[in-house]
């Protein structure tokens, strides 16, 4: 055991020093911040190291320093923009690490804050001050990510004051506007003041505006509740779509029909593992020996007297003895094991249709949904350890789980095909008047270039953003 911990420990020690390695030689390439994150993962391994804990504090104020020297440099190039990108990363890594800044980086910290500022009076305010407010803030909330640090808390709060100023101001110019007899621009002066917290009157519901709608049909598979929640789905997408006011007297008629089934099977089936036994065999073998064998031979000798004399005497004679001994050996021989099992399958099937006339010149607005899931698996209690044989039981989508995905993406369908109808019959026109533009903005989505030069001769800047105010949560 001690060995064992004993290799563990080397193995450890050899993949925190390939690691250190590859983190020191980024720290030489200047990659500071790639280089931290490697030391990250070795104090993982090793937490109360205090060489690794002071190299990583090392890395970590080089990093920041070179951070907002980018940011810096690029400021002084020019570049505001990429200036504040630097400036993200330098605080998003401050704030990761809790690191506290020198004199020296405290100073240049400031100075980005201050230059950050003067780019936002720009950016910000000149739209502001011009009463593009939507344009203001949408600029605004594009930097909200480095706003949200608390070194620019005061900056993000000025900002905000004077993007809501600009729209109170812009609300009081409009809402002044003589237009009567244009509900859909009175519509969006109405949102547009909303929007900055400020009173408008709502006009009456135009002509082309629906109440919530109500549904005939079912769709056969479904049970009350079901059927229940998938028009309160679909009401809902009608609901936030340009079609709809909440004062409109007129409910469309949606049909709806389709079928949910599940299906599901159970078959007995035959089934084979492969697996490899170890079978025992007899083979031979080829082994050798020495034998020595005596005989008698004469040899003379010398005796005491100096004479010459024979004697006999054993000598040996060696030869080698080949013999076959039985030896058992092993061989693998593949092998199947069969066993009995259910096929168990199961597949749900759902299609969906929806249609209504929402525009009298135009043919039904149709949603359709149509799709299927098919599982198997098998089911036995079996066990045969050799063929990695296991009870297996398999685990099935539930209908209603399925099914609550499908209807979730039929409500996003129909919400997606009801802007698009509403901007194919209100945003077509060539010319259009400033309620026509108003009424195109309902949409949601970006107005075509008829509508947002007609918008802009009021809004300026600001029509390029006037169908966020009809936008859905």
């Amino acid at each position: 055991m001690a060995r064992l911990l004993l290799v563990v420990s080397v193995l450890a020690l050899c993949a925190c020093t390939t690691l250190r390695g590859r983190a020191d030689s980024l720290a030489r390439k200047g990659m500071f911040v790639e280089a931290a994150a490697i030391y990250d993962d070795l104090i993982q391994k090793r937490p109360h190291d205090p060489e690794l804990l002071l190299a990583r504090e090392d890395l970590r104020a080089r990093a920041l320093a070179q951070l907002l020297s980018n940011a810096r440099e690029t400021r002084l190039e020019g570049d505001d923009e990429e200036a504040e990108a630097w400036l993200l990363r330098f605080l998003d890594h401050r704030t990761a690490w809790n690191s506290k800044l020198n004199g020296g980086l405290e100073s240049s910290l400031r100075e980005e804050v201050d230059g950050t500022r003067r780019h936002l009076q720009r950016l910000v305010g000149n739209s502001a001050r011009q009463g593009h407010a939507l344009t203001a803030e949408q600029a605004l909330q594009r930097k909200q990510p480095l706003l949200a640090h608390r070194e620019l808390a005061l900056i993000s709060r000025d900002m905000e004051w004077l993007v809501l100023q600009s729209g109170k101001t812009s609300c009081q110019r409009l809402r002044d506007l003589s237009t009567e007899d244009s509900p859909h621009w009175r519509e969006l002066v109405f949102r547009y003041c909303g929007h900055w917290r400020e009173y408008a009157p709502r006009p009456a519901t135009a002509p082309e505006l629906f109440g919530s709608p109500s549904w005939t049909g079912t769709v056969e598979g479904l049970d009350e509740a079901q059927q229940a929640q998938l028009e309160a789905r679909l009401t809902q997408a009608f609901e936030a779509s340009p079609w709809f006011a909440p004062g409109g007297s007129t409910r469309p008629e949606f049909s709806l029909e389709g079928r949910f089934v599940t299906e599901r099977e159970s078959q007995p089936v035959s089934l084979s593992a492969s697996w490899t036994d170890r079978v025992p065999y007899t083979d031979h073998e080829d082994r050798t020996e020495v034998i020595e064998e005596p005989y008698e031979a004469e040899e003379e000798y010398t005796d005491e007297d100096g004479k010459t004399k024979t004697r006999t005497v054993t000598k040996y004679t060696q030869h080698t003895h080949t013999y076959s001994v039985p030896v058992t050996r092993y061989r693998d021989v593949p092998k199947s094991f069969e066993y009995h099992a259910l096929r168990l399958s199961q597949a749900h099937h759902v299609a969906v249709a929806s249609s209504a006339v929402l525009d009298a010149r135009r043919g039904p607005l149709t949603v359709t949904l149509q799709d299927q899931l098919s599982e198997s698996g098998h089911e036995h209690d079996v066990t045969f350890t050799e063929g990695n044989v296991r009870p297996q039981s398999p685990s099935f989508t539930h209908a209603e789980t399925w099914l609550e995905a499908k209807v979730e993406a039929l409500r996003v369908t129909f919400a997606r095909q009801l802007a698009e109808h509403w901007r194919e019959s209100y945003c077509s026109t060539p010319s259009l008047t400033l309620d026509e533009a108003a009424r195109c903005a309902r949409a949601g989505i970006a107005v075509p270039i008829q509508a947002s030069r007609v918008l802009s001769d009021i809004l300026g800047a600001d029509a390029t953003q006037a169908h966020s105010l009809f936008a859905s949560p």
